[in-house]
């Protein structure tokens, strides 16, 4: 009897806890992930070295389409939407974006956009592979899938805020890119020994 109580009491407590995140809509009705940052401390020039670090860093998820005079860096990326609670399950999906940062003196923008959900299926061989069906976020869900589509917006709040996060440490680098001292190869001396 305790244990049915405990346990009814620890999934009501689970679902209060499980609050919906929705990206917001821009004005060409798309979900649109923003943030704004200040950062009067490091200069523009500085700014714009953090922001191609930033790309190089994560090379294996964003990849740099085309930058405009240091001041405005655009490219795509892919997040993997985990089906699980607490780091236990599977990939469920991926889902592409396009990345924007943008620079000001004192301040960059950082904006996720046009979102495409490209669910998981399993293979025969036990592997998780995307399927040929992609989906764009903005499509409404039906009565089935809505509790699919909720999961998936939630997993990419939780990974946008990720992504900003990491821009957060790499722009908040001070100083310019430390240039590695390049070792000379010993000079041989054929005559000693």
């Amino acid at each position: 009897m305790k244990l049915s109580f405990l346990f009814s009491l620890l999934l009501l407590t689970l679902n209060s806890f499980s609050q919906n995140k929705v990206l917001p809509m821009d004005e060409h009705g798309k979900y649109t992930f923003l943030e704004i940052t200040e950062l009067k401390s490091v200069p523009k020039d500085i700014m714009s070295a953090n922001a191609k670090r930033f790309f190089k860093t994560n090379s294996k998820t964003i990849k740099l389409k085309s930058a405009q005079k240091d001041t405005a860096f655009y490219g795509t990326g892919k997040m993997i939407i985990q089906k699980g609670i607490a780091g236990i399950g599977h990939p469920s999906g991926e889902a592409a974006y396009t990345i924007a940062i943008e620079l000001r003196n004192g301040k960059y923008r950082l904006i996720l956009s046009d979102f495409v959900v490209t669910p998981y299926e399993r293979d025969r061989y036990g592997n998780f592979v995307p399927i040929s069906v992609k989906t764009a976020l903005e499509k409404s869900p039906g009565k089935l899938n809505r509790s699919e589509w909720e999961n998936n917006m939630n997993a990419i709040v939780t990974e946008s805020n990720k992504i900003a996060a990491k821009l957060k440490v790499i722009m908040s680098n001070t100083q310019t890119e430390p240039k590695q001292e390049v070792k000379q190869p010993a000079t041989v001396s054929r005559t000693e020994w």
